[in-house]
């Protein structure tokens, strides 16, 4: 006899009483989104559902790999963070030349060209900072990620890190490219929703690139996987995205009763820490499915 009375069920139908209870107050995209977090766990296949939950349930069992993800995530953070004030700096300082000419009525033609000269430079420099800026952010991040997924799956590949550098600095600038491009075409509002959307869908295709690529160096076949895993198995991502969205809420709530004056702190840390969670649980997940 099929069993109707399951823990993931339980769960779902908690989820459509805070939907209900709670839309007013929380907006109807949340209630939404709870209320069809809430169906998935409740219509869900009961043998897919039992096999998800306990792979949900291990994963909150937290080892040792998860405090050195953290930590690789805290020093790619600070090199982001020095990176961007060494930005600043530059930037900042080299605008500052292009107040040093004054245009008045009676400024020479060779004054305006000077001038002209200024701007062209500080253009110039600009772009060449902003293009080193990139490069070196992509380095970080390449090697942060390589060093998280190496421990994650536990391997110590040679002459990995150039080729995953190479593949990530192709895979990241299209997708910036592309964020940019559609946001930059839309109104305010409607940029911030295919923000969020697009953030979210780099993440999942990103996370399945990453681990196959770590798993098998070939960049080919790593974009290969996250398209074919990420788009044409995507119904088997739908439980896990539930309980990644639970675990989401849950940690908000905490982290909104933080002190006011640590809450940029907590905030990142919480991040680091959610992050560091999702990565081993989406490991488990693709060793599953792979």
């Amino acid at each position: 006899m099929k069993k109707l009375i399951t823990i993931p069920r339980i769960i779902g139908i908690a989820l459509l009483v805070i939907a209900f209870l709670t839309y007013k107050n929380r907006g109807i995209v949340q209630s939404v989104l709870l209320a069809l977090a809430g169906l998935v766990l409740i219509l869900s296949n009961n043998e897919k559902s039992a096999k998800n939950w306990k792979m949900f349930v291990d994963s909150l069992k937290l080892k040792k790999e998860f405090a050195i993800i953290m930590l690789f995530d805290v020093l790619f953070w600070t090199v982001v963070a020095v990176l961007s004030l060494v930005l600043w700096g530059f930037l900042k300082s080299t605008a500052e030349n292009l107040g040093l000419v004054q245009l008045t009525p009676q400024t020479t033609i060779t004054a305006i060209a000077g001038y002209n000269e200024i701007i062209r430079g500080f253009f110039t420099e600009a772009a060449v900072a902003l293009i080193v800026f990139w490069l070196l952010l992509v380095i970080a991040y390449s090697f942060s990620r390589g060093l998280i997924w190496l421990t994650l799956l536990g391997r110590n590949t040679k002459q990995f890190f150039k080729r995953f550098y190479l593949l990530n600095l192709g895979w990241y600038t299209i997708w910036v490219l592309i964020i940019l491009f559609l946001m930059g075409t839309q109104k305010q509002a409607v940029g911030a929703v295919i923000f969020v959307v697009l953030l979210i869908l780099y993440t999942h295709l990103t996370t399945i690139l990453h681990y196959s690529y770590t798993k098998t160096p070939e960049a080919g076949k790593a974009v290969g996987d996250a398209f074919s895993i990420g788009f044409g198995r995507l119904g088997l991502f739908v439980q896990p995205y539930v309980y990644l969205f639970i675990v989401y809420i849950i940690l908000y709530q905490i982290q909104r009763l933080a002190p006011q004056n640590n809450t940029l702190v907590i905030t990142f840390l919480v991040f680091l820490a959610y992050m560091a969670w999702y990565r081993t649980y989406f490991r488990n997940i693709l060793r599953e499915i792979k």
